[in-house]
Parts: structure tokens; C-alpha cells; sequence
């Protein structure tokens, strides 16, 4: 049965979901001594991320060492940028992220459920700051009072926060209670993407067969993420990076919806199982050793690639959206997980020293007006950046974020204003 009791003199925050936003801002909020953190999260507690890889850029990287987290321990490649390719394997286009020396002004290439495992680190661990935060599974909300701070759930138990955070993803049951009804649900992009991981080993061992190693898989200049555009109207592409210390190989395929036999089949699931027979259909004009090296995987999870009209507020009350809840976007800037990361961020400056409960609807005003302008036009640019995939410009999207400055930094900017 879900419970949040707190002593009188510290603020009950509620997090609704557990994945890598919930646990973000359970390890930085716990920092803060006068909070009690309970975590819900719907699934087991041994799911594991249905996402393989994720891209951390610098602001990412600047976050996750504030909690501690170093490259090593989430076995990180350091990525220099972009390198695009026609089906022809020609080099189209080279965008390096950095200076190439500074493995903190790149991006690090993580597998997701090595990030998640250091974070939940980070939020139980009983010698962190303030106290251990506890995860309850298996818990299904069914509504939320935003302003009262209530949690009502399917079993019928409910509890009382002061301050609720909704970082339960694009399906989000809290932003129904936060967000008009009128407000657009999230839309398909017209893409589909097939992802999978392969171990390195299997795949040097395939091309090995080929002759030469690919031009893309050679890492002496650096580790440059991958992209093989075929530049049709579909818009399919491939995407590759190492990742896990260079034991695994992300693999990413993005076809239009139009194309897939059964098309309805992702609309409904984000980790829909996937046919490689079909994958490889796809990309049947692609070389002919990467279609081997798709080959060997035993399976594919295909999603529908979705994103949000961004929102007029992220939040009601005592009630804040974070994550894909609040601004979920597609992947052409790489920046769902850092966008999670600086929301958490800014949340912990502001409740640093906020310990009065009647304050959190004006201490969430403050952090709106903050976040919600810089998210939400990187949704839109990302949104627009999917087409430089198809002009084979990939990297030019990612170069094109703006800096994060911190939240006590744009507090100073928002006073001289």
C-alpha cells in the first residue's frame, strides 16, 4: 500500500515514475534535508530500460557529475560528433562536438540502463545526502489532485504531497491533471524507429568477412556517431555509436510508418516487438554488410517516434511535469535525457532552501518561467531537425543547441533583466 509520512517540519514530495527523470530528481532532491522522497513506479522492480543508448551532450554531462557520476562508472564513450553517409557509403557531412581533447565538451555515448543503475545508486544508497529515498513498484495512479497534492491509485489507497512530480514519460497520467483537456496528445513524426544492440565482437567479426573495416566504424579520428541517410521522401535512416565501454554497438533504424506491414502496431506501445526479417526489408538498398551485421541481432524492439506540442505550463498547484511528461520530443537534437536533467537541476536550486509548503506553487512559478521557454524550443527545433537527416546534415542539429547556463545562473539574468 503506497504511504508518505514525513515528521512536521519536512516537505512530502511524491514522484510519479521511476525510470531516468524520477530518479534524477530523487538523487538531487534528497540532497535537500527537509524533504521526504517516495518514488511510484508502475513497472517491477526489475524492469530494465527498453531504450539502449542515449547521447549525454555537455549540459547532460555538467549535471551528472553534480550527482557524482563520472564516465567510468557508466561505462561512457566519449562521442566526437556526427559523421553522415550516403547509401553508397560516401561521407556527406562531419560535424565534431568539442575540441576533441576535452572528453567534457563532447558527449558521452551511455547505455540507458547503465545511467539508470548509477542514478538509483544515487537515490537509495543509505550513505548519500539526506535520506534514502524509497521506491515503491507495481503502483498505478489513476488521478491526481494537483492542487490538494493527492495521489489516487488503482488499488484504491491514495496519499498527500506537498510538492508532485510527474516524470512518468509521454504517457503521462499527470500531465492530464495539470494540462487543459483541450491541449493535443502527443503526435507520430511519421517515423517509425527499430533499435537494438549488438555486441562488438559480433560485429567487427561480420564486416572482418568484407575486407576493410567500414569507414564508419573506424574510431583512430575519434568516435563518431554514425548516420546513413538515404535521402528519400521517407526519410530512412540508420543510426550507429558504440556504447558500454565499446562492448556494445546502439543501432537505430528509422523508417517511415507508411512502410510497416502492420501499421497500427506501434501506436499503442513503445516497446513493441519488432521483426527483423521486416527490418531488413527496409533497408534493402543499404550495404550489403550492414544488412549482415543487422542480421545477427535475434531481435528488434520498434517504437513510434512521437513529440509534443509544447505546453502552456508545466505546472498546477503543487504538481510539476518533468521529462518526456513535460516536453517530450523526437531524438534529432539527442536531448530528451538532458532536457530531463537540467528540469531536475533547476528544481533543486529553487527548493534548496523552500521548506514552507504554502511556498511551492510560487517556488514552480519561478521554475516555469525558467524552463519552460528553453525546452520548448528545443522541442521545436528538434522537431525541424528531423529533416536535416534527410539533407544529410545530422550533426548541424545537435551544434545547434544553446548552452545550458544553470538555473543560478539564469536566476542572476532574470534579475538585471
Amino acid at each position: 500500500m503506497p504511504t508518505n509520512s514525513a515528521s512536521p517540519c519536512k516537505l512530502r514530495v511524491a514522484i510519479i515514475g521511476g525510470g531516468i527523470a524520477g530518479l534524477s530528481a530523487a538523487a538531487f532532491l534528497r540532497k535537500n534535508h527537509h524533504f521526504t522522497i517516495t518514488v511510484y513506479e508502475r513497472r517491477d522492480a526489475d524492469s530494465q530500460e527498453t531504450s539502449a543508448a542515449l547521447g549525454l551532450g555537455p549540459n547532460g554531462i555538467s549535471i551528472a557529475k553534480q550527482l557524482g557520476i563520472d564516465r567510468k562508472e557508466i561505462r561512457g564513450v566519449v562521442g566526437a560528433g556526427y559523421r553522415t553517409y550516403d547509401i553508397h557509403e560516401k561521407e556527406i557531412s562531419k560535424s565534431r562536438i568539442g575540441d576533441g581533447q576535452d572528453e567534457d565538451s563532447g558527449m558521452w555515448l551511455v547505455y540507458r540502463q547503465d545511467l539508470k543503475d548509477a542514478l538509483l545508486r544515487r537515490a537509495t544508497s543509505g550513505d548519500g545526502d539526506g535520506e534514502a529515498i524509497n521506491i515503491l513498484y507495481g503502483c498505478h495512479i489513476v488521478d491526481v489532485d494537483p492542487e490538494a497534492g493527492i495521489v489516487e491509485f488503482a488499488d484504491g489507497t491514495s496519499v498527500e504531497a506537498d510538492l508532485i512530480i510527474g516524470a512518468d514519460g509521454i504517457r503521462s497520467k499527470v500531465r492530464g491533471a495539470v494540462i487543459p483537456a483541450t491541449h493535443p496528445e502527443p503526435v507520430s513524426c511519421g517515423l517509425s524507429m527499430y533499435r537494438f544492440v549488438i555486441p562488438m565482437d559480433v560485429v567487427m567479426n561480420t564486416v572482418a568477412t568484407y575486407g576493410n573495416v567500414p569507414a564508419m566504424y573506424n574510431y583512430n579520428d575519434g568516435t563518431f556517431i554514425a548516420v546513413i541517410a538515404a535521402g528519400d521522401k521517407g526519410n530512412r535512416n540508420v543510426i550507429m555509436y558504440p556504447c558500454q565501454g565499446y562492448n556494445l554497438m546502439n543501432c537505430v533504424c528509422a523508417v517511415p510508418d507508411s512502410s510497416l506491414k502492420s501499421p497500427g502496431k506501434t501506436e499503442y506501445s513503445w516497446n513493441t516487438k519488432g521483426s527483423v526479417e521486416e527490418l531488413l526489408e527496409e533497408i534493402h538498398d543499404f550495404p550489403e554488410w550492414l544488412k549482415q551485421v543487422f542480421s545477427r541481432t535475434p531481435q528488434v524492439a520498434l517504437f513510434q517516434v512521437r513529440d509534443q506540442e509544447p505546453l502552456p505550463t508545466y505546472f498546477k498547484g503543487r504538481t510539476v511535469l518533468i521529462g518526456d511528461a513535460a516536453h517530450a520530443m523526437v531524438p534529432y537534437q539527442a536531448q530528451g535525457v538532458n532536457q530531463a536533467f537540467e528540469d531536475v537541476e533547476g528544481l533543486s536550486v529553487l527548493f534548496a532552501n523552500t521548506s514552507d509548503r504554502n511556498s511551492v506553487p510560487d517556488v514552480l512559478q519561478i521554475w516555469d518561467n525558467i524552463r519552460r521557454p528553453r525546452a520548448s524550443e528545443i522541442q521545436t527545433n528538434s522537431r525541424a531537425s528531423q529533416a536535416k537527416i534527410a539533407t544529410k546534415k545530422a550533426g548541424d542539429a545537435i551544434l545547434s543547441v544553446k548552452p545550458h547556463v544553470g538555473m543560478k545562473e539564469a536566476l542572476k539574468q532574470l534579475e538585471t533583466r
